[in-house]
């Protein structure tokens, strides 16, 4: 019995031991969670919505299902990645100023600053201001809103923080492999013809006495297999847009026993500069370039081979 007290105060300091670890542990961990800048490690685990916008446009990213949209739209998968190794990055930042007579230079302002927020639900977990990327050293520049410090780190393009809800979207309209094409059909109002790639070669509608441009099939071929937008139609754009009465229309058949699937690309012309771009049931209406359409919309002279 006489150990008895010696017993509790052993007990207790041990207790306090496990105690005083477990708190120092536990402030390390979170510590861990800040870099310099003092912004907060964000895990795109559990961030489920980021909003990035300035005085003039506003982009807004949300995670359903482990995928990210933007309004009806899957996010671009490239570009997000680009997005979240930025992010990754001001975990490696440099202190670059602490003067605010900078800070506008770098376009660290109300007027040009990006705002970049990220939550979970509806609770803000971290937010800053992104100002210009520098090219030459591929540098981003970023402050916390109440700190007077502005940190710089790797960003390998522009651009990667865009408030332009565009820049988030997908531009792919066609990604059809030219080696898989088995036929190709025109559709205008005033025209109907068909390409089709037969033991011998390509025909236009099954006639094999026409001798055909090879050139030109294999140019329209590396255009469709890469189309990209120019941009996209907003709702109120779109709906004035009827694909019923389009322009033309361009369908893509693959060969037998080869992933692509058929591609039915419908056009109408906007105004002088663009024209919209419809890619079968995909609720997105892109627009191109006239240039650039001018190099889908062929007729059936353009693919005969003059002598």
């Amino acid at each position: 019995m006489k150990n008895k007290p010696t017993f509790i105060l052993l007990s207790i300091f041990i207790i306090l031991s496990i105690v005083i670890a477990g708190v120092k542990i536990l402030v390390s961990n979170t510590n861990n969670l800040y870099d310099d800048s003092g912004i907060i490690f964000i895990d795109q685990e559990i961030i489920d919505r980021i909003t990035i916008s300035n005085k003039s446009q506003s982009s807004q990213l949300y995670k359903v299902n482990n995928s990210w949209r933007i309004g009806k739209q899957g996010v671009f998968e490239p570009k997000l990645a680009l997005f979240w190794n930025a992010v990754n990055n001001i975990q490696k930042s440099e202190l670059v100023s602490v003067n605010p007579k900078n800070f506008n230079r770098i376009g660290l302002n109300e007027n040009e600053g990006t705002l970049v927020q990220f939550f979970l639900q509806s609770t803000l977990q971290e937010e800053f201001l992104v100002g210009k990327w520098k090219p030459e050293t591929k540098t981003c520049f970023i402050k916390k809103i109440n700190l007077d410090q502005v940190f710089g780190f790797t960003c390998p393009y522009p651009d990667i923080f865009a408030s332009n809800p565009d820049m988030w979207r997908n531009p792919i309209i066609s990604n059809f492999p030219a080696d898989e094409l088995d036929a190709i059909r025109f559709s205008y109002p005033s025209e109907q013809f068909e390409l089709n790639l037969t033991e011998k070669g390509w025909q236009l509608d099954n006639q094999d006495n026409i001798n055909i441009d090879s050139y030109k099939i294999a140019r329209f071929a590396n255009t469709t297999q890469l189309l990209l937008a120019d941009g996209f139609l907003n709702d109120s754009e779109s709906k004035d847009i009827d694909f019923n009465q389009s322009d033309a229309l361009i369908t893509l058949v693959p060969k037998p026993k080869t992933p692509s699937r058929i591609t039915r690309l419908r056009l109408k012309q906007i105004d002088e500069k663009r024209v919209a771009v419809k890619n079968g049931n995909i609720p997105i209406i892109y627009y191109i370039s006239i240039s650039k359409a001018r190099e889908i919309l062929l007729g059936k002279k353009d693919f005969i081979l003059q002598e």
